[in-house]
């Protein structure tokens, strides 16, 4: 398991009463402490917030932020006071920004990701409000992991949801929104990060993933398109093997971490849908629940149930607490 350190939060704002270079200052210093060193320039307007939320899991660091309108640099003079090498990874959530590296720009809006590196200048403008999913690891974890170097990195190149790489961008979002509740998950899950990232930046510069990034990239898109689907009742292992253009004998090895393989993913990813539908929905009878959650029968939900949590739907409901986590 990854090392977990605390989630970190750093906000600033204010209005007109508020001295706007202070918290400037202010704001400057919180991103430089969490990233690397970096210049931050007003962009005009009365009032300014902005928030960061951002934990370190070993080598892997994750953060959401957000921000009123500014422009964000990272200089050569900035770059010449740190010795370390990151890869920058950022995933809109809302607003629009324009990255300029390496005499790219990218235009990122929401649910697009984007690839930087600290070791060569960049910046970021905002023209107004904006959030973002960022994931810094060093540039010598991906070089020892993948043998990923700095010119193989497609930077300033735009990553949109639904092409391969979108994917990898699609989790880095969930993660680093996921460590605002549930840190120790967060910590897990973190470890897959190195090897997702080589895959993003490999299938985004047109090659095939490298070797073990190939297969954490492939259990991912298997979990992904489960999760999608975990309510069809006649979803088996063969729709999922072909919804996936996987083999069946590739299914089960990239889900060889549970015991009965796709089933017993597929199991608590219906069990834990139901459970928000008997909480959130308590007018429904556990019948349509069952129906809803993707078991053929109400006997079949009963039992998948009680495997996964140790307690009947109605405890549950009337609880809303689970003797053990699914």
């Amino acid at each position: 398991m990854n090392a977990l350190s605390a989630v970190r939060r750093v906000e600033v704002g204010g209005g007109q009463d508020h001295d706007a270079g202070q918290l400037f200052e202010q704001w400057e210093a919180g991103l430089s402490d969490a990233y690397v060193p970096l210049a931050v320039s007003p962009r005009g307007g009365d009032r300014f917030r902005g928030w960061i939320a951002h934990g370190v899991y070993n080598d892997v660091e994750l953060s959401t932020l957000g921000a009123s309108r500014q422009r964000v640099d990272r200089t050569r003079s900035l770059i010449a006071r740190t010795d370390e090498e990151f890869l920058h990874t950022s995933i809109q959530i809302a607003g629009h920004g324009r990255l300029h590296q390496d005499g790219r720009v990218a235009q990122v809006g929401p649910g697009e990701m984007v690839f930087y590196d600290s070791t060569r200048p960049y910046h970021w403008e905002f023209d107004g409000d904006w959030e973002m999913s960022a994931v810094q690891v060093p540039l010598s974890r991906l070089r020892q992991r993948a043998g990923i170097t700095v010119p193989d990195i497609p930077t300033a190149t735009t990553v949109v949801p639904d092409s391969p790489g979108g994917v990898v961008a699609g989790f880095l979002r969930e993660l680093t929104e996921l460590q605002n509740t549930a840190p120790e998950q967060a910590a897990i899950l973190a470890g897959s990060t190195v090897d997702l990232l080589a895959s993003a930046i490999a299938l985004t510069a047109g090659r095939p993933a490298p070797g073990a990034a190939a297969e954490t990239l492939t259990r991912r898109q298997v979990v992904e398109f489960m999760r999608r689907h975990c309510r069809d009742t006649t979803l088996g292992v063969e729709a999922i093997a072909a919804g996936c253009g996987v083999s069946r004998r590739t299914l089960y090895r990239v889900l060889e971490e549970f015991e009965e393989g796709p089933a017993t993913l597929l199991r608590r990813m219906r069990v834990e849908y139901a459970c928000g539908l008997l909480t959130a929905r308590r007018d429904l009878p556990v019948t349509a629940i069952a129906r809803s959650a993707g078991f053929a029968t109400e006997r079949q939900f009963y039992r998948a149930f009680r495997v996964e949590t140790g307690t009947t739907p109605a405890a549950f409901r009337e609880t809303g607490v689970l003797p053990r986590i699914l």
